[in-house]
């Protein structure tokens, strides 16, 4: 990432990378999407290959960063695959949304990843080899944990048990 433009938020910068891809051409090829541009953001990126049906899409990289440790070694495993409350669940819920308006769009929330409550940006950015069918996305997502309080984050185990036994009494 060229330090030079001084952007401190990893969804801006890989935006302004996918934008010098795009050069007046609409969205960028797979095949352009070279990990060296994105330096030190590329632990939290991800690539997808789009299926007809979506759950069965599969991910071509996932970012050291993003690994879902509850999985095997990367075996290329499909959108469906991903637990609902996980960050990978939570950065890829809102592809179809991309795809009907054929832009690059970004979303917050609160999620777990490795069942640390967690608050996260992503984006998504569509590719396509052939200029016009959308067949590709690549992603990137960052996060920062949040601390545990029942009140603030109900994705946390802990919290949803403490709620359990409140209601229980």
């Amino acid at each position: 990432m060229d330090a030079r433009h001084g952007e401190q938020r990893l969804i801006m910068r890989v935006l302004a990378q996918y934008r010098g891809l795009c050069r007046g051409s609409g969205m960028p090829r797979r095949a352009q999407i070279n990990p060296a541009l994105f330096g030190r953001d590329w632990a939290y990126c991800l690539l997808v290959d789009l299926d007809t049906h979506l759950e069965a899409s599969r991910f071509a990289y996932i970012g050291d960063n993003l690994a879902d440790p509850s999985w095997p070694a990367f075996e290329r495993q499909t959108l469906g695959e991903c637990g609902e409350n996980t960050l990978l669940h939570a950065a890829t819920a809102y592809l179809p949304r991309v795809l009907a308006r054929r832009l690059p769009i970004s979303r917050s929330g609160i999620g777990l990843h490795r069942e640390t409550p967690i608050l996260y940006r992503s984006i998504l950015l569509p590719l396509s080899e052939s200029g016009t069918v959308i067949d590709g996305l690549l992603g990137a997502v960052n996060f920062r944990e949040i601390p545990v309080r029942e009140e603030i984050h109900p994705l946390h185990p802990q919290a949803a048990d403490v709620a359990q036994v409140s209601t229980a009494s």
